[in-house]
């Protein structure tokens, strides 16, 4: 008797959840939650510990509820049970909502000043501590601390997660991507949440923002993830098109071949296929 047929997908799903005991596997198979979160989050572990790391920095621009935040604080715990990457995480939002509507750029027909409010900070706050760091304030405003006092060789930024729905922030929110070279794993893995609507588009929200990231940055370029879907048998997931890729070209590691490498790679001499693919 088969299986499939008889069980609704989501309780099927449900089991193989408890069943399966690799996050990489669950991963694959697309039942980790909060997919984009699990598979960013992995591919900068991954990344981190081939590039000689411990740790590995995460954050998310554009808090609300806090509903993010709190699924990649359990997907750290379980990324670090598989693979001994440790993760910092941080959490950025003006705590009041989205900031001014400023033009045609911040899609004014879709958003407006004010959505998606934080209701509950001092209880977001407590069940975050220790855990993760929530900041605060206008990105404009708190970016460049994050930067000189949070970002750090040893847990170089290895995924960022941008759910800010409109330009302005967006365009600050990426100001991150923009230190030093060794505060970055080579590739940084990004996912871009509104870029996907039938209003998105090159010259607005947040792909105006990417496109004028790569402009003005000569050895930093942001491109669509080319991994996706890979080898992964549900091919149609709607958030395999918002993974992109920050790619870090003046990186050392990306400047010259290191020998003490090698010792990391496959006995065929190959970069491990989950940094690769």
């Amino acid at each position: 008797m088969d299986i499939h047929r008889l069980t609704p997908k989501r309780i099927y799903d449900g089991i193989r959840r408890r069943q399966i005991r690799s996050f990489r596997v669950k991963e694959k198979l697309g039942l980790a939650n909060r997919p984009a979160y699990a598979y960013g989050m992995l591919r900068a572990a991954d990344i981190a510990s081939h590039f000689g790391n411990r740790e590995v920095t995460v954050c998310e621009f554009g808090v609300a509820q806090g509903a993010g935040l709190l699924n990649m604080v359990e997907l750290a715990s379980d990324i670090t049970r598989e693979t001994g990457i440790k993760f910092r995480i941080f959490g950025f939002d003006t705590g009041e909502g989205l900031s001014e509507i400023s033009g045609y750029k911040d899609h004014p027909e879709i958003w407006s000043q004010g959505d998606y409010p934080m209701f509950n900070k001092a209880e977001l706050t407590a069940k975050l501590k220790g855990r993760a760091d929530l900041l605060i304030g206008d990105i404009h405003d708190t970016i460049g601390g994050f930067i000189s006092e949070h970002l750090t060789p040893a847990a170089p930024l290895g995924f960022i997660s941008i759910d800010v729905d409109i330009y302005t922030p967006t365009k600050h929110a990426l100001r991150c991507l923009q230190g030093a070279s060794d505060l970055y794993t080579p590739a940084v893995s990004v996912y871009l949440d509104d870029v996907s609507t039938f209003f998105s588009n090159r010259w607005c929200g947040e792909l105006a923002a990417v496109d004028e990231f790569n402009v003005e940055n000569q050895l930093r370029k942001i491109d669509v993830d080319r991994t996706l879907p890979g080898h992964r048998t549900d091919r149609n997931r709607i958030w395999f098109e918002r993974m992109y890729v920050c790619h870090v070209l003046d990186h050392v590691a990306r400047s010259k071949a290191d020998p003490a490498r090698r010792t990391k790679t496959t006995p065929g001499g190959h970069i491990p296929e989950r940094v690769l693919l």
